[in-house]
């Protein structure tokens, strides 16, 4: 007899998805971290500038790799966002509406970077191999 109200009691008491909350509010606040930083170092090494530096293909490397954590932040922010609408982020405020409000954030900014990577210019920027130099003049 006291086993029935237990299991009554345990269940008001305690939240579904708390925990998927709590994981979309982390991963949704980590990934718009990411996504801010990346931003920020693309602002400070962008590929115009790095035509001037003397060690290109570090440069090159650098904001390849950049381009590459946009690419990485669309799938985490995805993630954020599962999470916090299975935690419930339209029906109730709370901890999964944050994280699903910060996946999207996070992935506007994702996608928006991935875009700027996909179509800035590359003249003449990385190691010789990288590209075809067409005017005449002494070698790099």
């Amino acid at each position: 007899m006291g086993a029935p109200e237990h299991e009554a009691e345990s269940t008001e008491t305690t939240r579904p998805g708390r925990g998927l909350a709590i994981a979309s509010l982390a991963i949704g606040a980590s990934g718009l971290t990411l996504a801010v930083a990346t931003w920020a170092a693309w602002l400070i090494v962008r590929p115009p500038v790095v035509t001037a530096w003397v060690f290109s293909w570090v440069a090159q490397a650098f904001v390849l790799v950049l381009g590459a954590l946009w690419f990485a932040l669309l799938p985490i922010s995805v993630l954020a966002l599962v999470f916090g609408v299975h935690a419930g982020a339209r029906t109730r405020p709370g901890p999964g509406r944050i994280g699903a409000t910060l996946a999207v954030i996070t992935a506007l900014l994702a996608l928006s970077g991935a875009a700027v990577f996909a179509t800035t210019s590359w003249r003449q920027v990385g190691p010789p191999i990288g590209y075809f130099d067409t005017q005449s003049g002494p070698a790099r």
